[in-house]
C-alpha cells in the first residue's frame, strides 16, 4: 500500500510539473486529459486532430467552424471554467467562460468543454456554449503540410465555489492530444468532389 501511495504521489508531482494538474485549498482539483476536434487526419496513428480555417468541400454548412473539445477530470466544488485557446507561436489567446453546470460529461466521467472555434479569425463562438451540446463525431480530412499555419493548446482556469482559482494546461501533453495543428484548408475524405475540380 505504501508503494502504491508513493507511486501515486510521484505521478501527481509529475503531472503538476507539467502543468496539467492543479488544485485549490478546499480540495477541488483537476487534471487536463486532452484537446480534440471534429477533424482528424485520415490514416493517422495515433490519431492527429486538426483545426481547419476552411473546409474545401463542406457537406453541412460548416466550412469555417471547427468544434473543439477540451476534456478534463475534476473533483470538488467547481463553479466556472475559463477555457482559453492559446496560439503556440503567437501567444494570441481567446477565452470563454463556461458555468460548471453547462459542462458535459463523457462515458468515463470526465468533463468536456465543447464549443465552436473559427481559427482563421481566432473567434470562439459564444452561441455554441449550450447545455448538453451535440458532440460531433470526428471526420477524416486530408491536409497539405504547406498549409500548416500554426498550433494552439488549451488552458483551463478553474474557479471554485469557495472563490479559489487554479490553471491547468494541455501545452505539455504532446502534439496529438495537447497541441492542435491548424491548416488554412482541409479536405473531407471520402466525399465526392464536384466534376469541375
Amino acid at each position: 500500500m505504501k508503494k502504491l501511495m508513493l507511486a501515486a504521489g510521484g505521478l501527481t508531482g509529475l503531472l503538476a510539473g507539467c502543468g496539467s494538474f492543479g488544485g485549490a485549498p478546499d480540495g477541488t482539483n483537476a487534471v487536463m486529459r486532452s484537446v480534440t476536434t471534429e477533424y482528424k487526419v485520415a490514416g493517422s496513428n495515433p490519431t492527429k486532430y486538426v483545426g481547419c480555417d476552411r473546409i474545401t468541400n463542406p457537406t453541412d454548412g460548416r466550412a469555417t467552424n471547427t468544434q473543439v473539445v477540451v476534456t478534463f477530470s475534476a473533483a470538488g466544488n467547481l463553479s466556472t471554467v475559463d477555457v482559453s485557446l492559446v496560439g503556440v507561436r503567437t501567444g494570441q489567446t481567446k477565452t470563454q467562460t463556461i458555468a460548471a453546470s453547462d459542462l458535459r460529461k463523457n462515458s468515463a466521467g470526465d468533463y468536456q468543454a465543447i464549443f465552436d472555434f473559427q481559427s482563421a479569425t481566432n473567434d470562439l463562438l459564444p452561441a455554441s456554449i449550450i447545455v448538453n451540446p451535440t458532440l460531433r463525431s470526428p471526420r477524416d480530412v486530408t491536409v497539405n503540410d504547406a498549409n500548416n499555419v500554426g498550433q494552439f493548446y488549451a488552458n483551463l482556469t478553474v474557479s471554485t465555489t469557495s472563490g479559489s482559482t487554479f490553471t491547468i494546461t494541455s501545452k505539455n501533453l504532446g502534439p496529438y492530444i495537447g497541441n492542435i495543428s491548424v491548416y488554412s484548408s482541409c479536405t473531407l475524405s471520402g466525399t465526392a468532389q464536384p466534376l469541375t475540380r
